[in-house]
């Protein structure tokens, strides 16, 4: 881990190759040094005059700068020693400043004899001995508000120990969400949901389950010039919607309309969408998958008709084999599935797209 400033890019895990596509794009002359499939992990060495674009990356939660990176972690106590040697002899001294605190947020994923606690408290220690003997002061551990993140990742066998770049929030939580709808998309998973859909500038682009607006505003982020089109049948969503835009700024860019997504080729007119990313319900939230599966049924014979010769759509989904299965009976061609983690479930993206 030589020359360039190494970082470690978090996201959904299932997305890791649409976080390496866009640090590609907006990290000037980055190179993809590993991806963690399935955990959402992207390590990529950045030139140090572009590691501030990282802020800007919309398929990220986070973002850390790599202190140390180790194989060898096995699922033994003896472990934290890797742990703690590793931290020992890691630049971290230079990291604390003066008289400032700090704090370790541990992520743990795998089976091991220790525990997540374990790793914080070996941490903890293992940089307070290092900054004493390198730097002469002993800091001072503070879990809230510190002046120093420290960020240490035991991805299986892995190691990964850094200093937070993004801070504590979320780049998820964009700072527009005025309403909450109770079961919200991920921004981030808007994003590449647009994205495996090839969405492009110019073209029109609907979400007729829209929930709290977030498809819509990050298409509004993304495409300057398309029509955006925010629909659902619940008048509470729409407003809410709304006000999410407008805390985005966006609000003029999207048209709203309250209607039923089962009838939005009568709605929006027949062949007159290119593209639809929507969020249905989960027949987790309905409670009876009859009801969603009846949902669905009528849901995707009306994109069908919607949608234009060509247009593509991305539908986020628990029911991944019935909405494929009803797909294909109503003339799409399903040409990508793949599972993510959105919270506490995996989920499946489906990509759909009409004949021309």
């Amino acid at each position: 881990m030589t020359g360039e400033t190494v970082v470690l890019l978090r996201g959904n895990p299932g997305t890791e190759d649409l976080i390496a596509e866009e640090a590609l794009e907006e990290l000037y002359a980055a190179s993809i040094i590993e991806t963690r499939k399935g955990h959402g992990r992207v390590v990529a060495e950045v030139p140090e005059a572009f590691i501030e674009r990282v802020y800007s990356m919309r398929s990220i939660h986070s973002a850390t700068l790599l202190l140390l990176m180790r194989d060898g972690i096995t699922p033994r106590r003896e472990s934290l020693d890797i742990v703690r040697d590793a931290i020992l002899d890691s630049p971290v001294s230079d990291m604390v400043p003066l008289g400032g605190t700090f704090a370790v947020r541990v992520v743990r994923t795998g089976e091991h004899e220790f525990t997540s606690l374990d790793l914080a408290r070996v941490a903890g220690d293992a940089v307070r001995a290092a900054v004493r003997s390198k730097r002469g002061f002993d800091p001072e551990v503070r879990l809230e508000a510190p002046s120093v993140v420290l960020e240490l990742d035991v991805i299986e066998d892995k190691l990964y120990f850094g200093v937070s770049l993004t801070g504590e929030r979320s780049l998820h939580r964009r700072g527009i969400r005025v309403y909450d709808h109770p079961a919200a998309l991920k921004p981030t998973l808007a994003y590449v949901m647009l994205r495996l859909a090839s969405a492009r500038d110019g073209e029109a682009v609907a979400d007729p389950m829209c929930g709290g607006g977030t498809v819509a505003i990050e298409a509004a982020y993304l495409y300057p010039t398309s029509r955006i089109v925010c629909m659902d049948k619940n008048p509470r969503h729409v407003r809410g919607a709304m006000m999410n835009a407008e805390a985005a700024r966006v609000r003029k860019r999207i048209e709203f309309i309250t209607g039923d997504a089962r009838e939005m080729d009568r709605i929006l007119g027949e062949d007159s969408i290119d593209v639809v990313v929507t969020n249905p319900p989960y027949g987790l939230r309905l409670g009876d998958p009859r009801s969603v599966r009846s949902l669905y049924r009528s849901f995707i014979g009306a994109l069908y008709r919607v949608l234009r010769p060509g247009g593509r759509a991305a539908v986020i989904t628990t029911e991944a084999e019935y909405t494929s299965r009803r797909a294909r009976e109503v003339g799409f061609e399903v040409t990508h599935v793949r599972r993510v983690r959105h919270g506490d479930l995996w989920v499946s993206i489906i990509i759909l797209e009409k004949g021309a």
